[in-house]
This record gives C-alpha cells, sequence and structure tokens, in this order.
C-alpha cells in the first residue's frame, strides 16, 4: 500500500489523523515536526519520524505522498507557505475526505484538501488545493472555494459564493448566495456576510462589518 506523511504535529493533525484511518486507503508512515524533540513522539499511535529537513530523502525512501496537517486560526500563511515547499520538493498530495462528508459527484476538487466530518459540498462547486472544510461545514452549489483557505466548523455558505486564496471563515459564519470575499480576508466567528468583502479585510459582527484590515501581507 502507498504511504503518506503529514505535515504537523498539533490539534488538526489529529483530525487528519483520524480522517485518513477511517479512509483507509493509504497508510501513514508518520508525521513531520518542527524540531528534533519531537522526533519518537506519538500522536494517536502515528509516530513524528522526522523534521522539514528530512523530508528530501524521506520521497528518495519512496513515500511520495503528502498532507499538510498544520490547521489555522485566522492566517493561513504558514499552511500555504508549507504546501508550497513540500509540492517543490515534488510530493504528490492526496484528498481525505471523512466517509460521513457529504460531497456531490459533480462538485471538483484541487489536491491536498481535506473534508472532516459532516461536511456537505453541492453541486458545481469548485475547491482549490490545500483546503480544509472543516466539521460540520456546507459549501452549497456553485461556490469557488481557492486555494489554501480555511471554512472552520459549523460555516454555512450558500451558493455561488466565492471564496479567495488563503482567506479562513471563522466558526459557525455564514455568508449569504451571490457574495465574494477577497484573498486573505478573515471572516471572524459567527459573523453573518451580507456584502462582498474585499482582499486582507477582517469581518466580525451581524451583520458583519469590516473591522480593519490586515497590515502583515
Amino acid at each position: 500500500m502507498d504511504k503518506l506523511i503529514l505535515i504537523g504535529t498539533g490539534g488538526h493533525a489529529k483530525a487528519v489523523i483520524d480522517v485518513i484511518k477511517k479512509s483507509n486507503k493509504i497508510d501513514i508512515e508518520g508525521l513531520i515536526g518542527k524540531c528534533t524533540d519531537e522526533v519518537g513522539k506519538k500522536i494517536l499511535g502515528v509516530p513524528v519520524i522526522a523534521t522539514d529537513e528530512q523530508l528530501i530523502d524521506i520521497l528518495r525512501n519512496g513515500v511520495k505522498y503528502a498532507l499538510i496537517a498544520v490547521g489555522s486560526v485566522g492566517d493561513n500563511f504558514l499552511r500555504k507557505k508549507l504546501y508550497e515547499k513540500v509540492k517543490n520538493i515534488g510530493y504528490t498530495f492526496i484528498n481525505a475526505f471523512h466517509p460521513s462528508a457529504i460531497i456531490s459527484e459533480y462538485a471538483k476538487f484541487g489536491l491536498g484538501n481535506v473534508v472532516m466530518a459532516g461536511a456537505f459540498i453541492g453541486p458545481d462547486t469548485e475547491i482549490g488545493n490545500n483546503v480544509i472544510v472543516n466539521t460540520g461545514a456546507i459549501i452549497e452549489h456553485d461556490c469557488i472555494i481557492k486555494d489554501h483557505v480555511h471554512v472552520a466548523p459549523g460555516v454555512k455558505i450558500a451558493g455561488r459564493v466565492k471564496i479567495g486564496e488563503a482567506s479562513h471563515i471563522g466558526i459557525g459564519a455564514v455568508i449569504i448566495q451571490g457574495v465574494e470575499i477577497g484573498k486573505n480576508s478573515l471572516i471572524g466567528a459567527g459573523t453573518v456576510v451580507l456584502n462582498d468583502v474585499p482582499d486582507n479585510a477582517v469581518v466580525v459582527g451581524v451583520p458583519g462589518i469590516i473591522k480593519k484590515f490586515k497590515d502583515n501581507v
């Protein structure tokens, strides 16, 4: 059976391990940590086998598949950086879908995506690369979700919504139909989005208003 490495050792890695083990289509070779102190530890029975510095050696030893298992809280920069690094080394990314997720046969996916338990993805929705669709999130028909987006648990996205690269949609947020959200934006937890959102905006409240713009872009 093919082997997979997961990049990350935190809480999100636990959720990804759970999805992989339940789908049971590929074996997890191990986790990749940030520092050597983590090597040898186990998370849900999966060992931390190396740091980023050994990624080339692991690929040469025959492990060719990878997933980014680092989560995000409002900023997807690290996930994007890791994805690009691992891709440039030469790894192939897979998609991991929890068996309880409901995914239309007409939905389209790039690579490196994780869809968690109880999520719903409707027909003619397009998911890019390295996207998290977290537990119980709903993405309706004809949506476009660009690379490196995190759709947090319990989010509800109506039809024909577009979400730009590396944006974070916070837990329990609601986005009405036809809205466009720019890249690198943050939609706060519980926010109700009724209007388009520009790049780099931080939006909070019911209804959502722009609180500020990110200055770390």
